[in-house]
């Protein structure tokens, strides 16, 4: 009888230590379903990154705008220095406090524009983003 009850036993014990665990196709799946959910979210993933340097330089160059703006207001700037488009000089850099940089395009600079109207246009390698920003711009 004792035996009888230890063999009974011994396949409870089996059967428990049967049940822990994954199985290797589990683990398989598991791995193939992460594998797949990367390679959709990393594309994602830094298209998102190239949208907000985008809209990042779009607000820079509307603060160097609207301080170019107040500069010609207050006579703190002269209109001929930017009649013809030039790179942010000493005097908005000054007003601002902190120079942009140019986060979308390597090798960027932004350009101040002052036409005879005193409307002011902020550039990026010619491509416009202030007042009205390019849709071509970062692409």
């Amino acid at each position: 009888m004792a035996t009888i009850s230890k063999k009974i036993l011994q396949q409870k014990m089996l059967k428990s230590i049967k049940k822990k665990g994954f199985t290797l196709i589990e683990l398989i799946i598991v791995i193939s379903i992460i594998g797949i959910i990367t390679a959709i979210a990393v594309p994602k993933f830094s298209g998102i990154q190239k949208d907000a340097k985008i809209k990042a330089d779009i607000a820079s160059a509307k603060v160097i705008g609207d301080t170019t703006n107040t500069l010609i207001y207050k006579e703190g700037i002269t209109k001929a220095t930017y009649a013809n488009g030039h790179s942010v000089g000493d005097e908005i850099k000054a007003y601002i406090q902190v120079t942009p940089a140019v986060k979308a395009v390597s090798s960027g600079e932004f350009y101040v524009k002052i036409d005879v109207n005193d409307n002011v246009f902020v550039t990026v390698n010619d491509i416009q983003l202030y007042p009205t920003p390019s849709a071509a711009y970062g692409n």
